[in-house]
C-alpha cells in the first residue's frame, strides 16, 4: 500500500461519511423513516441494497475459498439453498411482510398471536435477536474483514474492525435506513468495480486462462476432473448434503439471514408489494450471478497457483492474490471495496438490530409515548452499543471461518426453520410453539455445531438433526397448548391473506372467495417453480462456460429462457410490472 492506495481508501471513507451527513435530516423525523425509509423504497434500490448487505467483507474471500477448495461447484454450499429460497421469497414472503405493515419481524408476533404470552415473547424475541443473533452476526462479518485484509495490511484484527466500524457507526447512526440503502448503492459499485478490474490483471499475470487451466491440472492431478464438474453430487457434495441444502432453502424464509430479518425489513420498506416482489427478484439475479463471477475467476487462479494444502486458512486466498498481483492504485480500490462490503453489511445489521431494541423493547415496554425524535435518538445509541458488543465477539470467539460460514448461513436457525411455513400456512401454530423454537433452538444450535463437534462432520448430520428436532418440539408444544383466539387469527389473515391450512379461519368465506384463494395459491406455486428453474439455470450457464461443458450449457440456456420467459409473462399478465 502506497500513498495512492491510501488516498483511494480515504476518498471512499469521505464519501461514505458524506452520505450519512446528507441523509440525517430525512431519517431524524420518526422511527418509520429511520428504520424502513418511510415505506418509500423502490424495487431497484431495494435489490441493490439487499445484495450489498449479502456482499459483506467475507464475500470475496469466501467465494474464492469455496472455488479453491470445491471447484466450480464449491459455492453450492450456499447456491443450492439460495436458488430455492430467493424465488420463494420473491413470490410469497415479500408480499406477506409488506401487507403486514410492521416495522420489525418481532412486531408481527403480536399480530399473529394473542394475549399476554405474545406480548412477553415479543420482548424475548427482540432481546434474543438484537443482543444475541445480530451481535453474533456482526462479529462473524468482522471476522471475515480480518481474514480479507490482515494479509494485505498487516494490521491487528482489532484495529481493522475498530477503524472501519467507527466510520460505519457514524453514518448509520446518523442516517438510519437512508444511510444504509444509499450507502449500499455506492459501496456495492466500489466493491464490484475493483474486483472486476482485478480479474484480467491477475489472469494475465499468471499467463492467461490457458495457464490457469494447466495450473489446476498440475496442482490437482487426478482430482482436476472433480474441480470442473458442474453436476452434483461430488465427493464433497453428497446426496444427503444436497437434500439438506434443498430443505434449508424451502424453509429459509424463517431465517434472519434469509427471508426474515433484514431481508424482511426491505420488504416492509417497499413502496408496495409489487416493488417488494420485483426488488427481491432483482436481488436474486445480483446475488446468485453478478457479484459471484469475478471470484470464480479468482478461485480458479488460486487453484492454479497454490497447492490444495499450501495455505492453513483458505479464507486468505483472495487476500494473497491481491498482495501478489494487484498494482498500486488498484490495491487501494480493492481494500476500499472490502471496507465497502463490510460497511454495507454492518450498517444494515446495526440498523436492523437497533429496530428491535427501540420498536420492540424500549418503545413497547419502557417508554410508550415519547416524541418520535426521542426514539430516533435512542435508535442511534442502540446502534453504537450493538456494534461495541459485536467487536468483542469478533475478537474473542470467531475462529475458523469455514465452520462459522456454515453455522451463520445454515445451522444457527435450523431448529426454528419450520416456523417459516407454519406461521403463514397453518392456523393452529400458537405462541408457545413459536417461543419453544427460539428459546430451545438458538443455544442448542451452537452446542451441537461447536462443543459437540458437528462442524467436523458432514454438514447434513448437524443440520438435519436440528431441523428434525425443531419439527418435533414445535408440533408437540403447539398441540399440548391452547390455540390462538379466532378473532386474532382472522385479523392476521385479513392483513396477510396467506395460502395453506386456514380452514377454521376461512370457514365463513363465500365459495367464490375460497376459489379465489385456491387460484392464487396454485398461481404462486407455479411461479415459485419457474423462478427456481430460472435461477438454477442462470448459475449452470455461468459455471458450464468455465467448465466448457456444452451439453449442460445448452440445457441450462433452454431452462433459463423457458423458465424466465414464462415467469416474466405471467407477472406481466398479473400487472406486477405495471404496479411499479
Amino acid at each position: 500500500m502506497n500513498g495512492l492506495d491510501w488516498s483511494l481508501v480515504a476518498l471512499y471513507t469521505l464519501i461514505a461519511v458524506f452520505i450519512g451527513l446528507y441523509y440525517r435530516k430525512f431519517a431524524g423525523k420518526n422511527i418509520e423513516e429511520y428504520f424502513i425509509k418511510g415505506r418509500k423504497l423502490s424495487w431497484w434500490l431495494m435489490g441493490v441494497s439487499a445484495v450489498a448487505t449479502y456482499t459483506d467483507a467475507g464475500l470475496a474471500p469466501a467465494v474464492t475459498m469455496w472455488v479453491f477448495q470445491g471447484g466450480l461447484l464449491g459455492n453450492a454450499v450456499w447456491w443450492i439453498p439460495y436458488v430455492v429460497w430467493m424465488p420463494l421469497a420473491a413470490v410469497l414472503w415479500s408480499k406477506f411482510w409488506r401487507r403486514l405493515r410492521t416495522i420489525t419481524t418481532a412486531e408481527m408476533l403480536e399480530v399473529r398471536y394473542s394475549g399476554r404470552a405474545a406480548e412477553i415473547y415479543r420482548g424475548i424475541y427482540a432481546f434474543f435477536m438484537s443482543f444475541g443473533f445480530v451481535v453474533m452476526l456482526m462479529g462473524y462479518v468482522s471476522g471475515w474483514l480480518s481474514a480479507a485484509l490482515q494479509p494485505i495490511l498487516g494490521w491487528d484484527p482489532g484495529v481493522l474492525i475498530l477503524v472501519s466500524g467507527l466510520v460505519t457507526v457514524f453514518y448509520t447512526s446518523l442516517a438510519g435506513q437512508y444511510g444504509v440503502v444509499y450507502g449500499d448503492l455506492f459501496q456495492f459499485i466500489v466493491f464490484l468495480a475493483g474486483n472486476i478490474i482485478f480479474v484480467p490483471i491477475v489472469v494475465s499475470a499468471v499467463g492467461g486462462m490457458d495457464a490457469v487451466y494447466s495450473g489446476i491440472q498440475l496442482m490437482r492431478g487426478d482430482a482436476a476432473a472433480d474441480f470442473f464438474n458442474v453436476i452434483p453430487p461430488t465427493p464433497t457434495l453428497t446426496g444427503l448434503t444436497i437434500l439438506a441444502f434443498i430443505i434449508q432453502g424451502m424453509f429459509f424464509a424463517a431465517s434472519p439471514t434469509g427471508g426474515e430479518g433484514f431481508t424482511a425489513q426491505r420488504f416492509m420498506a417497499a413502496k408496495n408489494e409489487f416493488h417488494a416482489q420485483v426488488g427481491q427478484l432483482f436481488n436474486a439475479l445480483l446475488t446468485l450471478i453478478v457479484r459471484v463471477l469475478p471470484f470464480i475467476f479468482l478461485g480458479m487462479v488460486g487453484a492454479a497457483v497454490f497447492a490444495p494444502d499450501a495455505i492453513a486458512e483458505p479464507g486468505e486466498i483472495w487476500a494473497r492474490l491481491v498482495a501478489l498481483y494487484s498494482p498500486h492504485g488498484l490495491k487501494g480500490l480493492l481494500v476500499a471495496g472490502i471496507f465497502a462490503g463490510y460497511m454495507s453489511t454492518i450498517s444494515t445489521e446495526m440498523n436492523w438490530g437497533a429496530s428491535y431494541v427501540v420498536n420492540d423493547l424500549y418503545k413497547r415496554f419502557l417508554k410508550k409515548d415519547a416524541p418520535q425524535r426521542h426514539y430516533v435518538f435512542i435508535s442511534r445509541i442502540a446502534s453504537i452499543i450493538l456494534f461495541g458488543l459485536s467487536m468483542l465477539v469478533a475478537y474473542y470467539l470467531v475462529k475458523g471461518m469455514q465452520a462459522w460460514f456454515l453455522f451463520i448461513n445454515s445451522v444457527v436457525f435450523a431448529f426454528m426453520l419450520p416456523l417459516g411455513w407454519l406461521r403463514f400456512f397453518w392456523w393452529r401454530l400458537n405462541i408457545y410453539g413459536e417461543a419453544a423454537a427460539l428459546i430451545i433452538g438458538l443455544p442448542l444450535g451452537y452446542i451441537i455445531w461447536f462443543p459437540l463437534g458437528f462442524s467436523e462432520l458432514p454438514f447434513w448430520k448437524g443440520f438435519l438433526t436440528l431441523f428434525g428436532l425443531g419439527w418435533v418440539v414445535i408440533l408437540a408444544v403447539t398441540f399440548l397448548t391452547r390455540p390462538e383466539k379466532m378473532e386474532t387469527l382472522r385479523q392476521f389473515y385479513s392483513l396477510c391473506r396467506p395460502p395453506g391450512l386456514w380452514g377454521p379461519v376461512t370457514a365463513q368465506f363465500s365459495q367464490n372467495e375460497k376459489q379465489r384463494i385456491r387460484r392464487e395459491t396454485w398461481r404462486d406455486l407455479i411461479d415459485c417453480v419457474l423462478g427456481i428453474v430460472f435461477c438454477a439455470s442462470a448459475i449452470l450457464i455461468s459455471i458450464s462456460l468455465f467448465a466448457g461443458n456444452l451439453p449442460v450449457l445448452i440445457i441450462a440456456i433452454a431452462g433459463f429462457l423457458l423458465g424466465g420467459g414464462l415467469f416474466v409473462q405471467r407477472w406481466k399478465k398479473r400487472g406486477v410490472f405495471s404496479g411499479l
